[in-house]
């Protein structure tokens, strides 16, 4: 069930894992934007559970953590490069040392060749297979000099693909459009699909990769209406993006959907996470989830879902029919 990421060639598992949370604790323009406290001990005996599992490809950002993630992952890496292929995202300006990113952004060739050379270092690498504007929207000429860069990185061996994290179609159509493109990454689950954006994919052979696969967690189905999530926590710290969590109560449309599908999401023996992920496969065959993780357990859960593969048409059609009430 290997999927090829994009126009590149690579052969990458279908499920890949993202590193969000194993960056620890930082701030994002001054508010909470980990997931609470890690082990890092166990962060890498999860990325090992998972290599040991068959996924082979793991997404994360100089932004997690002020560039804890990439450190962390690649120390899980050491010694297995040759074996998985790394994506990490560059643009927002950060501070390692005070674990704080800013919302300042900066896209200029000599900014993302110093960023891409901090990324390889914590990387322990000579090379990135993906590597993806960060910044959801940038204007034409910021845009046009994040290509130019881009490009020359490619062409030095630095990189071997790019592409763009975003949620804007024109954007993504414009990077859809670049001889080194292979992927846009967008939030795509059973509660909000993301029809142009894998269709874009589809149709310019490029990787649809997946974050929020499981809804910040919602999917996960540990949550209820009474549940409260800490400050320190991103879902619960008040940033206005947070789509599935207000205040750090999940939002109760959302619960509702869930409940509504539950029963076809957790149909042929799989756990709920295992179902929202055979969703994102059922969709299309250009999607690559990267849900993220911090424990072993997690991990093994998440390389589970690859062996029941993607739900049915006939379960697909269901789902929608039972979501269409809540649009």
């Amino acid at each position: 069930m290997k999927r090829t990421l994009g126009k590149s060639g690579l052969a990458i598992s279908p499920l890949g894992l993202g590193c969000w949370a194993i960056g620890g604790p930082f701030t994002l323009g001054g508010i909470e934007d980990g997931w609470g406290a890690v082990d890092d001990n166990e962060s890498i005996a999860a990325i090992h559970a998972a290599l040991e599992a068959g996924v082979n490809f793991f997404d994360t950002a100089d932004a997690y953590g002020a560039g804890h993630s990439e450190i962390i992952l690649g120390q899980a890496l050491k010694g297995r490069r040759s074996e998985v292929v790394i994506a990490t995202k560059f643009g927002y300006t950060n501070n390692p040392a005070a674990r704080e990113v800013y919302l300042r952004h900066d896209v200029t060739p000599e900014y993302i060749r110093k960023a891409c050379e901090h990324s390889l270092r914590r990387l322990g690498t000579d090379y990135i297979d993906l590597y993806q504007i960060h910044v959801g929207m940038l204007n034409e000429k910021e845009t046009d000099s994040a290509l130019l860069a881009l490009n020359r990185l490619r062409e030095e061996g630095l990189i071997r693909s790019y592409g763009w994290s975003t949620w804007d179609v024109g954007r993504a159509t414009v990077m859809a459009e670049q001889q080194g493109a292979v992927a846009i990454q967008h939030a795509l689950n059973v509660l909000q699909d993301a029809p142009d954006l894998v269709g874009l994919c589809e149709s310019k052979g490029l990787a649809s990769i997946n974050n929020s696969p499981l809804a910040m967690g919602l999917l996960s189905g540990k949550f209820h209406g009474g549940s409260r999530l800490a400050p320190t926590d991103v879902r619960g710290s008040g940033h206005e993006w947070v789509a599935y969590f207000k205040d750090g109560k999940p939002v109760p449309e959302y619960l509702d959907m869930l409940e509504s599908v539950r029963e076809i999401l957790t149909s042929g023996g799989r756990s709920l996470v295992q179902g929202a992920l055979a969703w994102i496969w059922g969709r299309s065959e250009a999607t690559v989830p990267i849900p993220g993780f911090k424990t072993r357990q997690q991990a093994e859960e998440l390389a589970g879902a690859v062996g029941h593969g993607p739900l049915s048409r006939a379960q697909m059609d269901e789902i929608r029919t039972l979501l269409a009430s809540f649009r």
